[in-house]
Order: structure tokens, then C-alpha cells, then sequence
């Protein structure tokens, strides 16, 4: 019987750590009024703005140098699929000048570190 009250205070602490451990990466809340995912421990942010799109980085709540990427956005709305460079801005923005997205497109971001080559896609879905 001491064996289940255990076993069952283990459980209640291992459940009331879980959103710890599920927070750990980075807040998924938009801070620039845009539509969020999670690609890997990356934060991105897609944010259509009067100027254009711009993709904001984020990892673990800091933000990542976009001096460090090159990247594309690829936009596929009625049928058509077209490609866009995104330029670093300062600090952690993206910007792709020009681009308007229309509701219900589909939005891939593909970025690839300078330093290692690694690739980090991102898919959202604009409403």
C-alpha cells in the first residue's frame, strides 16, 4: 500500500512538471501581431505587412541574428507556386519587399544557416 502512494506522488509531480518541460523552447505567442510555428527549437513568426512579408526569429524567447540565414519563401495560392528571397533586416527580421499573400495561401519558409548549412522550413497556412 506505501508502494501505490508513491507511486502515485510521482505521477501528480511528474503531471504538474509538464508545462515546464513543454515551455522550454520559447514562447508560440505572436509578439508582432503575426501567425506563429515551431520548426525544430526555431520560432517563426509570419508577418504580412503594408510593405511586404516579414519573418521574424526566435529561439528559447531570444532572438537569432537573421544576418546569419538566407532564405526563400515559398507561396502557393490558386494553383500558383512562386518563390520570393528573403533579406536579413537588423536584428532578427526577414523581409521579402513586395510580397502580398493572399487569404488561404499556403506559405513555406526555407532558411539556411551561413555558417553550417543547416535548413530550417516552416509551413504556415494564411487566413
Amino acid at each position: 500500500m506505501n508502494v501505490k502512494r508513491i507511486i502515485a506522488a510521482l505521477a501528480g509531480i511528474s503531471l504538474a512538471a509538464l508545462p515546464v518541460v513543454a515551455s522550454a523552447h520559447g514562447s508560440t505567442k505572436p509578439v508582432h501581431g503575426g501567425i506563429v510555428t515551431m520548426s525544430g527549437e526555431t520560432v517563426v513568426e509570419l508577418v504580412r505587412a503594408p510593405k511586404g512579408v516579414d519573418i521574424y526569429l526566435t529561439e528559447e524567447d531570444e532572438p537569432l541574428a537573421a544576418s546569419g540565414f538566407a532564405g526563400k519563401l515559398i507561396v502557393t495560392a490558386a494553383g500558383a507556386k512562386n518563390e520570393t528571397a528573403l533579406v536579413p533586416q537588423a536584428h532578427n527580421k526577414l523581409t521579402a519587399l513586395g510580397l502580398k499573400i493572399p487569404a488561404g495561401a499556403k506559405v513555406v519558409v526555407s532558411l539556411t544557416a551561413k555558417g553550417n548549412g543547416a535548413k530550417t522550413l516552416a509551413s504556415f497556412t494564411v487566413k
